[in-house]
């Protein structure tokens, strides 16, 4: 069958990923780590979650007007239907999650990764990361991106410990100061950003990290 005559599932047919790339996620996953299962979800599955943990989580509860928060608009909503939601799961209780989305036809951008705090020190979201690297490569996505505050210690040695580099850095009155880092999925791509931008040699995938020695 031709890419193009194969028919979207009806649950997808709004995801961006599934009409650049065909990418189904739903028939990928669900991924377990111990006893949290990953699953492929949807905006709307995930917003009880972020309503009850996310000014917790990311400290926003007592520091009115240090960020401006947008809210969500119809068009926010919209924006957000066509994302790829992951819900970590713990007995059909969610207790993370991790949204992501195309940013272009070649690149894969990680929106937010939010986990509860009593399930923080266990990987799951480095192991997460590492596990959706193969299907976005056989899609072929050629990189990874996601931007990071500096002061968020345990995701800026999540991101180098994985083999991101780092490819910017951005002020918003959004987010604050935030690190852009990138991990190439093509070992050309990678060689190539090393020896223009970086002192430091080509990522040796066969010694990668393992991902229990990374933070989450």
């Amino acid at each position: 069958m031709a890419q193009t005559d194969i028919a979207p599932p009806p649950e997808r047919q709004s995801s961006l990923s599934w009409r650049l790339w065909n990418l189904d996620w739903e028939k990928i996953l669900p991924w377990s780590f111990e006893e949290v299962t990953v699953v492929s979800a949807h905006f709307d599955d995930a917003l009880p979650f972020m309503t009850e943990h996310y000014a917790r989580i990311f400290g926003t509860e007592s520091n009115e007007g240090r960020f401006l928060s947008s809210p969500l608009t119809e068009a926010k909503r919209r924006f957000s239907a066509e994302t790829d939601v992951f819900l970590f799961q713990v007995a059909a209780r969610t207790v993370g999650l991790f949204m992501a989305h195309p940013s272009d036809w070649s690149t894969y951008y990680m929106r937010t990764a939010a986990l509860l705090p009593e399930y923080r020190g266990r990987h799951l979201v480095s192991r997460f990361m590492e596990r959706i690297c193969e299907p976005l490569r056989e899609a072929g996505v050629e990189r990874l991106c996601g931007d990071v505050s500096p002061a968020n210690t345990p995701m800026m040695k999540l991101h180098v410990g994985q083999g991101f580099l780092v490819t910017s850095i951005a002020n918003s009155e959004r987010w604050g100061s935030c690190v852009h880092f990138t991990k190439f999925l093509r070992q050309e791509a990678d060689a190539v950003f090393r020896h223009q931008f970086c002192n430091s040699p080509p990522l040796n995938r066969s010694a990668s990290p393992s991902p229990e020695r990374s933070s989450s």
